[in-house]
């Protein structure tokens, strides 16, 4: 009597020749998994993965192919039915409304008054720039736009001031509104800048004039009291002041002091 577990394999199974991670697929091919068409579309090993399963077990590979042609063909025909219904509905990409986001926040370092009107203007045909301004329904699109511009300077800026939150509310329900909201928020941003550098400057100039006034006054009280400046200076020197205690009790410059006390 032959014993079948002596006989050599005449037909392998190709799983045992898969790396891990395809024979995980191929044990859910076996368990009834339907093949990802996506995956078989843009994975090789995948693909390949299903084809060897479909030859072992006896099925037909290409019927999934064939019925992804058919949905994309279907997908494809919806979307023309839909442009033929709707003849005037312009669709904007998504790089479209990105740009649209960065020309309204270049307001906060250009200055440059613009309107929203003329920033879908300049990516969208004129004859759909209203619609496209006033299409209501894109506060996702106009969100994903804010979010793609997170390099832009004015949005650190504004977020410095209002919180991530308060930018991401300006996406609004439409185009128009939502790049009015972020001029705003740039001009104002700029203005709240322009005016913290002024009041640096002034604060900056009023200690140049009192640290002026009080060297004026010391420099006065020492001609007053029939000192000489530089007698001082050398006295103070050899009592173990500094150079800098010289220069403030004088009310001259550490470069002078150093002259005088050589």
């Amino acid at each position: 009597m032959i014993n079948d577990m002596d006989l050599p394999d005449q037909f392998p199974n190709p799983r045992d020749t898969l790396p891990a991670y395809a024979q995980q697929w191929w044990d859910r091919f076996a368990n009834g998994a339907q093949p990802d068409i996506t995956a078989l579309q843009q994975i090789p090993v995948y693909r390949t993965t299903w084809e060897l399963f479909c030859g072992f077990t006896g099925r037909n590979a290409s019927g999934t192919a064939a019925a992804f042609s058919e949905l994309k063909k279907a997908e494809r025909n919806y979307y023309a039915a839909v442009r033929a219904m709707y003849p005037n509905q312009y669709r904007v990409p998504q790089t479209d409304y990105n740009g649209m986001v960065r020309d309204a926040l270049d307001f906060y370092q250009d200055g440059e008054k613009r309107s929203a009107s003329g920033i879908v203007g300049g990516y969208v045909p004129k004859e759909h720039a209203r619609a496209v301004a006033n299409r209501k329904g894109q506060r996702k699109r106009m969100r994903r736009a804010i979010e793609a511009n997170k390099p832009h300077p004015a949005y650190a800026a504004i977020t410095s001031r209002i919180g991530k939150q308060g930018v991401n509310s300006m996406a609004q329900d439409t185009v128009s509104m939502t790049l009015v909201r972020l001029m705003m928020e740039a001009g104002t941003q700029r203005t709240l800048d322009t005016m913290s550098y002024e009041v640096a400057e002034l604060k900056a100039q009023v200690a140049a004039l009192e640290a002026f006034q009080s060297a004026t006054e010391k420099r006065h009280t020492i001609e007053d009291a029939g000192q000489d400046p530089k007698e001082l200076a050398r006295s103070m020197r050899a009592s173990g002041k500094s150079l800098g205690e010289i220069a403030k009790a004088t009310g001259r410059s550490r470069s002078t002091v150093q002259r005088w006390v050589k």
